[in-house]
């Protein structure tokens, strides 16, 4: 993706113009990237916070999810490169964090689904994963 596509993704986001069904993993760490790329993790996580928000309840879904995104913020910001051009830092992100399921390295099922980690961020429960 070049940076006008991952920005022209993020545009697409917030104003809900995508599909469901077309906002995967990697869109997800894409636009993660963007909000991290210039600002702070906090900052980056109210944008992604309220941009999810607004995409789930237009789309008439309930399925925000408070870990899952801070944990998918956390980790991108691992992973960022500031001092390369965007589309190279997502490209980086997500050549780091492409498996999807490496969250469950750090949390149980049933934690992490449970409505306390849906509604608020709790801590990893698996041993040697804390964040």
């Amino acid at each position: 993706m070049t940076d006008n596509e991952i920005l022209t993704l993020v545009d697409r986001l917030e104003r809900c113009l995508i599909p469901p069904a077309e906002f995967r993993h990697p869109q997800h760490l894409a636009v993660a990237v963007t909000y991290l790329y210039g600002t702070e993790p906090d900052v980056a996580l109210n944008k992604m916070r309220a941009s999810l928000c607004r995409f789930v309840e237009h789309h008439g879904g309930t399925r925000y999810h408070e870990t899952i995104t801070r944990f998918w913020i956390l980790q991108a910001e691992k992973h960022l490169d500031r001092t390369i051009c965007l589309h190279q830092s997502v490209e980086r992100v997500l050549a780091a964090l492409a498996n999807k399921d490496l969250i469950y390295q750090y949390y149980s099922r049933e934690k992490l689904h449970s409505v306390e980690a849906k509604n608020g961020w709790v801590e990893p429960d698996l041993p040697g994963h804390r964040q």
